[in-house]
């Protein structure tokens, strides 16, 4: 389990010491409410990313990389909830495994640093130049959504089930918004941001924890001027008449959405139940809608529920036939029903701990995935180990099941109908389930 320093206000670094890896694994998060100036801090990490003081040009950067034994390093924005993080990740190799005298992991964290909070500058903004080119950049990647049909169907799902909330902004923004963005705005909203909101840094290895803190301490001192909290949205609003929405796409196939409102969160004590609720409907090939809507009616491309437990929604994604649409939706409510009314074997229920607890153990050999679960932690104020988890996920009942299913609401069906002609069956496996 991560240990937390509080480096400065607001700011914490979640150290997991380890042998079990070959390379240190770092990924840093600096948190912003969703919705608010959404295409400045999108552009922030691709900016930050192309040069800074010290190493002015991307072949600057990708030449220290190499010197550091092939090190990585990326940037992007995630949205946990109502929060939009810059994202930064950066991997190195382990000392033990490049040389005695080699001492990779201070100048990685060196670099790291440098990118973060020493930015390119050019009179009062950010450098022209990667500015421009970046947003550029944006808008081709915010365009290019229609050409992934199952992102722009779920993004779509989002603005009608969320029309209201933040939860329904898009994470990279809209095209006028990035195009309106000046260097002078983004650097006052980076400064902005890096003074007050909270950082989580996170890394993976065999490092000394107190020697990090004092590198971090000393590259985030400039910058840090007090501390503003993020409050933790936790709106449960009850849906009234159930949205139903169908637009017509380019695509061969119809993909299918329904979203269910749920007072259980992530911080609840109640989550581990609602997510083997999850499991047991959809989240593997032994679930109902699995066996039921893909197998047995064979209805479906894929089809497989998915939880995201910081905003509190449970939603159902389904590969279908345009013509299959009421057929689809018809059994999908079946198998909600069933497990509503405790028509659950013992085998469902056990299969699907056992994937569940299979996932929590994969997680352990996965830095990124053990990084990315404890932000979700972090962003929740909980954080569970490994033992906590699985002894959670095993004491769910079918009771437990019946419990949450009933908390369930309806909120949106959303179809985006494809053309039927040229359409054949295929067989797509889609998602599986994982705990966070």
């Amino acid at each position: 389990m991560f240990r937390a320093e509080e480096i400065a206000e607001g700011v914490r670094l979640h150290g997991l010491s380890t042998r079990k890896f070959k390379t240190i694994t770092s990924k840093i998060y600096v948190q912003t409410p969703l919705g608010e100036n959404t295409a400045l801090t999108a552009l922030l990490p691709l900016v930050l990313s192309r040069g800074s003081r010290g190493l002015p040009t991307m072949q600057a950067i990708a030449s220290h990389l190499a010197d550091l034994y092939g090190a990585r390093f990326g940037s992007d924005v995630a949205k946990i909830g109502e929060r939009h993080c810059l994202e930064f990740y950066y991997e190195i190799a382990d000392s033990a495994y490049v040389g005695k005298d080699a001492e990779p992991l201070d100048g990685g964290m060196a670099m790291l640093g440098e990118l973060i909070c020493r930015p390119r500058i050019e009179g009062n903004g950010f450098y022209p130049q990667y500015v421009g080119q970046e947003q550029h950049n944006l808008v081709n990647l915010i365009n290019s959504l229609i050409d992934n049909k199952r992102s722009y169907a779920v993004q779509q799902f989002y603005r009608v089930m969320f029309a209201d909330e933040p939860f329904s902004t898009y994470k990279y923004g809209t095209v006028q918004e990035v195009r309106q963005v000046t260097p002078p705005a983004l650097l006052g909203h980076y400064r902005e941001i890096m003074a007050q909101n909270p950082i989580d840094i996170f890394v993976v290895g065999d490092v000394d924890l107190v020697a990090l803190k004092e590198k971090w301490q000393k590259e985030l001192s400039e910058l840090r001027d007090g501390y503003h909290p993020l409050p933790l949205v936790r709106d449960h609003p009850t849906p009234g008449e159930i949205k139903k929405v169908q637009e017509e796409g380019d695509l061969q196939q119809g993909i299918l959405l329904m979203g269910y409102r749920t007072p259980t969160f992530y911080d609840s004590p109640d989550y581990y139940k609602l997510l083997v609720y999850s499991g047991v409907l959809g989240a593997f090939p032994h679930s109902k809608l699995s066996i039921n809507v893909r197998e047995k009616a064979s209805l479906a491309y894929y089809v497989w529920a998915q939880l995201e437990a910081t905003k509190g929604f449970l939603m159902i994604n389904a590969g279908i036939h345009p013509d299959n649409y009421a057929k689809a939706v018809e059994i999908i409510l079946d198998q909600i029903d069933a497990i509503n009314q405790g028509k659950v074997s013992s085998e469902e229920l056990e299969a699907t701990k056992r994937g569940l607890i299979n996932g929590v153990l994969t997680m352990e050999d996965n830095a990124i995935a053990m990084i990315d679960r404890a932000m979700i932690g972090a962003v929740n104020g909980v954080f569970r180990d490994t033992k906590e988890t699985i002894n959670a996920i095993r004491q769910v009942s079918k009771e437990d099941l019946i419990e949450q299913g009933r908390q369930l609401q309806l909120d949106t069906i959303y179809f985006l109908k494809g053309h039927p002609e040229d359409a054949p069956m295929g067989r797509d496996r889609g998602k599986e389930g994982a705990a966070n």
